[in-house]
């Protein structure tokens, strides 16, 4: 059998088209790569270092796709995951799931075998095509690399941007590669063709609708669900919210609670005034709510729209697609409509009773539930002193289930300026401390993880990411034994104790203390929370990983939401 010639294995190689990919992607804006170990991955890999990439390993698929997370979230630039065949990429759904959900670009780079040898049993081959459905917003089955131009490579970099970062989401690119798998001769680095081009997201329609809606009607209502926006976007909204005399309706995770001068329109307890049927019989009825990106985490609020529609319910969703939980959206805009409003002023109220009564509810609020985190215990005292004693320039990454509700009344513009990262997209318990991981590495500033026991549990893969690492982030570990949230939910009363905590509560039952020691890494056990906002507080100084453990109380935390609730509706009871 004749072998073929040195220049003719060359001709065949991947290698060029690759490089010229990569070579391309970094020239558009990508600076990060995240790699899965493999073996038929290896051409991707070696192009990925050779055209100058940061390049990072995970040895965990999992890890890896919520560390590319948490990096986009931060840069607004995507980064790109590499892994071989088979499961591996199967590993990074649940990533991808978010990213589609939370508008984040990301970009999947899978190796395949080629299709000759797909769906004949070949070894660590499965259907790759279009696996992630529709979480990517664009897919792309590559043809053989090593059998077309690789020009072709140019193209495919300039449509994986812009379905990526002007599309908001994450991508998927399944490239079928053929052995010889090593490179034939040196690598060669490329020039790129390419050159990074600004992307407008403005929509003018939406604009002149929301100040068409603003002059017209005085109950409006404005919903910041959690986003990753920017100050400017935010100073906007704020702009327009105090002209027209509309209150906003601020997630823990807006952005909005942790911004310097947030201003006097910002409604920081709505999960307590909506839920109160005392507050919310006094008002007249909604006329106008804009929600701006995702839903807010407050049930209460949901429910109450639910029962209460506004006659005009406008989604203004710059990055993620429709988002309408209680099926009340009656129009919609694609875009940033909330820019150049300052010519428009004259149309603006200069003030407004319907403002008044929501501001004057949730200052009630806010001094009621402010008694209750002086208190030892509950998670809302825990995750108040969290918040206290971070740096300005720092980052908090609120977990999902019990930490982002708990945050939701705890977090009060008092002066403490950071911002928060949250999954809400698909508001999985997952791969939390990884997408922390991701963004303490894309961040100036120190990033605190204030996660769950359980949550934790399902990411231990990432401390140990992040030890390898030498991270700066603080882990703030609040252990309630078991999914707390579980106790606000009425099977807590249907079953016995004993039922509830199996099927439930489901403790992980895990020494975190000592399992973060046998790492090697100092745990910090605070037993107050005057100690626990000390200790992270020490925290922020200190580089590298830093761990706090810190015990909470799901009854305390149950009791103490029950008693703000009935406490406030008795006060607002007493001056209606």
């Amino acid at each position: 059998m004749n072998k073929r010639s040195d220049n003719t294995e060359k001709e065949h190689s991947a290698y060029p088209f690759a490089i010229r990919f990569f070579t391309e992607m970094k020239a558009l804006g990508v600076k990060e790569v995240a790699v899965s170990p493999g073996s038929r991955n290896t051409p991707l890999v070696l192009a990925a270092d050779v055209s100058g990439l940061s390049v990072r390993v995970f040895i965990d698929e999992r890890v890896a796709g919520f560390y590319a997370l948490g990096s986009a979230k931060v840069t607004g630039a995507p980064v790109i995951l590499i892994c071989t065949s088979g499961t591996a990429l199967a590993n990074y759904l649940p990533s991808v799931v978010e990213a589609n959900h939370s508008g984040t670009p990301i970009v999947i780079c899978s190796a395949d075998r080629p299709p000759e040898l797909r769906q004949w049993g070949a070894g660590q081959t499965i259907d790759q095509v279009r696996l992630y459905g529709t979480n990517a917003r664009w897919f792309y089955d590559l043809p053989v690399p090593s059998e077309v131009d690789a020009t072709l490579a140019q193209s495919i970099a300039i449509r994986t941007w812009d379905r990526s970062v002007v599309g908001k989401g994450p991508v998927h690119l399944n490239w079928p590669l053929r052995e010889p798998l090593l490179p034939q001769g040196d690598l060669v680095p490329q020039d790129p063709q390419l050159e990074a081009f600004p992307s407008s997201n403005l929509c003018e329609a939406g604009n002149l609708r929301i100040i068409e809606l603003g002059e017209k009607h005085e109950r409006g209502l404005i919903s910041l669900g959690p986003n990753d926006f920017d100050e400017e976007s935010l100073q906007q909204i704020l702009w327009f919210s105090e002209k027209v005399g509309w209150p906003i309706l601020a997630d823990p995770a807006s952005q909005l609670r942790g911004m310097e001068s947030s201003g006097n329109t910002m409604i920081t307890t709505g999960e307590v005034l909506c839920g109160s049927d005392q507050f919310v019989s006094s008002l007249d009825d909604v006329e106008v709510v804009i929600q701006v990106g995702l839903a807010p985490t407050s049930k209460a609020y949901r429910k109450w729209l639910q029962k209460n529609p506004p006659k005009k319910y406008v989604l203004v969703a710059p990055a993620i697609d429709w988002v309408d939980p209680s099926n009340t959206i009656t129009e919609t805009y694609q875009g940033d409509c909330f820019y150049d409003f300052e010519k428009d002023e004259e149309c603006f109220r200069s003030s407004s009773p319907w403002l008044e009564t929501w501001i004057n509810a949730n200052n009630i609020a806010v001094s009621i539930i402010k008694e209750h985190l002086k208190d030892d215990g509950n998670e809302l005292s825990a995750v108040a002193a969290v918040m206290e004693a971070v740096n300005d320039d720092s980052r908090i990454m609120l977990s999902n289930s019990m930490i982002i509700r708990d945050a939701e009344l705890a977090f009060h513009n008092d002066g403490t300026i950071f911002r928060t990262l949250s999954n809400r997209g698909a508001n999985g318990i997952d791969g939390i401390i990884s997408t922390s991981l991701g963004a303490s590495n894309a961040s100036d500033g120190k990033v605190v993880c204030l996660i769950g026991d359980v949550a934790a549990a399902h990411d231990f893969g990432a401390v140990l990411a992040a030890s390898r690492m030498k991270s700066d982030m603080t882990i703030v570990l609040l252990d309630n034994k078991g999914g707390g949230i579980f106790s606000f939910l009425p099977i807590r009363d249907e079953l016995d104790r004993k039922q509830f905590e199996k099927y439930f509560l489901t403790s992980p039952m895990v020494p975190f203390a000592d399992v973060f020691g046998s790492l090697g890494l100092e745990v910090s056990i605070p037993q107050t929370r005057d100690d626990l906002r000390l200790e992270v507080s020490k925290t922020m100084g200190r580089p590298g990983l830093s761990i706090v453990y810190y015990e909470s109380d799901a009854e305390a935390t149950v009791e103490t939401f029950r008693l703000i609730r009935e406490q406030f509706n008795q006060e607002i009871t007493e001056e209606g």
